[in-house]
Formats: C-alpha cells, sequence, structure tokens
C-alpha cells in the first residue's frame, strides 16, 4: 500500500459520520482524510476497526476491478498536530497513522444535494431524477460488480446511501464506490460482529437469513437507482457471472496478503482478527452466487423476466434457497 505524508489540513468535509477533512500530501496531491474518533450527540464514538475494514474491502475491490479512487495510508507528524491546534481540537485528529483517498477533482454529485435541491424548490422527489444522473456514465456495466461485491463484503449501507456513489464528470464520465467502513458487519469490533464473522457453514439457511437482512435496506434511494441498469432480461447472458467468479477465486494467501498491508496500529488483536475476516470471506465468497439468485427471484431488479440465471461455472457448489 501506498504512504503518504499529511503536508496541511485544508478543509472540513462536512459530511458522513467520520467527519472527513480535505488534506494536502507530500506528493502534492490532495485527499480526503478520515478518523476514526467520532463524536455523535455529545459523545466520542470510536470505530476501532473501520479503517481496517476500509482498507480491505479497498484491496478486495482492487481484485475485483471495482472502480474506487485510490486509497493511501496516511502518516500526521506530531508536529503538524503541535503546531496546528485546529488538527487537535476542531478536526479531532492526533498523531498516527489514518485511512485516506484520493479526491476526485470534478465530482458533480452527490444524488443527496440533487434531492436537497428538488426539496428546496418544494418538488416531489421522483424516481426518474436518479435515474437520469446514471444514464450518461460511461461505466454502466460497473454497477453489478459493485452489487456483488457488497454482497460479498455485507456492505449494505450503500443501499440507502446516497452520498456512497460518486460521479466523476471528467470525461469520460465515470462511478466511484466509495466508503466501506461499516462493512463486514460494521465499524466496531465487539461480539456482534464477532459472531457474524464466525460464519460456520454458507448452508441455505443462513443464504435465506442473510438475503432478508439485505431485503430491509431494499428499497433504497441507490439500489433502486443503480438495479435498473442491470440487464437480466436474457438469463443465458448473466451481468454477475464473471464478479461471481473473481470472488469465488479468492484464497487464503491473498487473503493473508490484504490483511499484512493494513498498519498494525489499527488492530486490537491482528492474529485474532485475521483469523476471522479470513473464516469469514472464505466461506462467504461462496454465498454471493445463491443470494443474488435469492434476490433475483424476489424481483428486486426490474429487468428480471423470470428463470434461473445461468453461471459459467456449473461445478460451483450452489444450494437450494
Amino acid at each position: 500500500m501506498r504512504e503518504i505524508e499529511v503536508e496541511t489540513f485544508l478543509d472540513s468535509m462536512e459530511m458522513g459520520v467520520s467527519r472527513p477533512v480535505l488534506i494536502l500530501g507530500d506528493d502534492q496531491d490532495e485527499y480526503i482524510l478520515k478518523n476514526q474518533k467520532v463524536t455523535d450527540n455529545g459523545k466520542t464514538v470510536i470505530f476501532d476497526c473501520m479503517f481496517v475494514n476500509e482498507l480491505l474491502a479497498y484491496q478486495i475491490g482492487c481484485y475485483l476491478d471495482v472502480p474506487m479512487p485510490e486509497a493511501v495510508i496516511a502518516f500526521v507528524d506530531e508536529l503538524l498536530v503541535e503546531n496546528d491546534p485546529k488538527v487537535r481540537f476542531a478536526y479531532k485528529f492526533e498523531k498516527g497513522k489514518y485511512f485516506a483517498t484520493e479526491r476526485l477533482k470534478y465530482v458533480e454529485n452527490n444524488l443527496e444535494s440533487n434531492y436537497l435541491e428538488l426539496a428546496s424548490m418544494r418538488k416531489p422527489y421522483r424516481k426518474n431524477t436518479w435515474k437520469a444522473f446514471f444514464e450518461g456514465i460511461a461505466n454502466k456495466s460497473d454497477i453489478s460488480k459493485i452489487l456483488a461485491f457488497d454482497i460479498f463484503i455485507a456492505n449494505f449501507d450503500r443501499y440507502r446511501n446516497q452520498g456512497n456513489i460518486l460521479v466523476n464528470r471528467e470525461e469520460p464520465r465515470m462511478m466511484y464506490a466509495i466508503d466501506h467502513g461499516h462493512a463486514f458487519w460494521g465499524p466496531v469490533w465487539n461480539m456482534d460482529k464477532i459472531n457474524c464473522l464466525n460464519l460456520v457453514n454458507a448452508t441455505s439457511m443462513y443464504i435465506n437469513q442473510y438475503s432478508m437482512e439485505i431485503l430491509k435496506y431494499i428499497p433504497g434511494v441507490m439500489f433502486n437507482a443503480l438495479q435498473e441498469y442491470v440487464d437480466l432480461t436474457d438469463i443465458n447472458n448473466n451481468p454477475f457471472n464473471e464478479i461471481v467468479q473473481k470472488i469465488t477465486s479468492i484464497d487464503e494467501s491473498m487473503i493473508e496478503l490484504w490483511m499484512n498491508n493494513i498498519p498494525n496500529e489499527w488492530y486490537i488483536n491482528k492474529d485474532l482478527q485475521i483469523a476471522y475476516y479470513t473464516n469469514f470471506l472464505l466461506k462467504h465468497k461462496h454465498v454471493v452466487k445463491d443470494v443474488i439468485q435469492n434476490l433475483v427471484v424476489r424481483e428486486v431488479f426490474v429487468n428480471y423476466k423470470g428463470g434461473v440465471l445461468k453461471w459459467n461455472n456449473q461445478n460451483q457448489k450452489s444450494h437450494t434457497v
């Protein structure tokens, strides 16, 4: 993973629970820096494995060719903290390593601002407003990758959060997936998260339960906007086929490399956490295909006309759902 040093803090981004800040790196590029320490209703909350989630998800996404801004490990020097009181008191950053992503220069959304503009004009929400937003993007074929990726890493937040997809208007106009700190069953290392990561077997019962958990977030404004561009009219030309095959090709050595690229100080108990994440990913990669089929037959995709999706790898283990 590429590392940078933070040269200076430029401005608060005023969005997201991680209170991101725009910074200038020592490479003279701008990045969006996140913080695991969050103030919520006057109380300080520490999302103690948000950075682990972010950097692991980023590396998985890179392997799967999911479009994302580049992620880096950003070091905040002690001198910078001491010499700029705003870093400590306004932005709440201390010396250490943080997760950051490159700032896309020509971001034209987010969808939330479009919605707020309509609300300020007292115009009703219109479904085609969201649909039109994605019509001109060059990488609509990546939508099936993003949806399968989210199913794999248990990232449901994107379905309802219109700030987790960015569209950069630089030619060609491209869509990017961001914000994976709440993946892998949440940003806090607690027993609920551990129990969810401790997947024993990808049984049909688990697949149904997992599908029902996803359905709690559907319909969501982002999912509705994205799913219209997933063409399921021909079950023999399955748009999820390639991405699911690539997910199932992930092995333990890849996961070990990804986990070891994460700074040691981001872990609470490195060996234990690596064991749980590895177990989850190796078991959960076999869930994605059946969960997609399960969601398809529940008619969450408007372009589905019926039937069982064809998968090229017919030898892949499947479950009745």
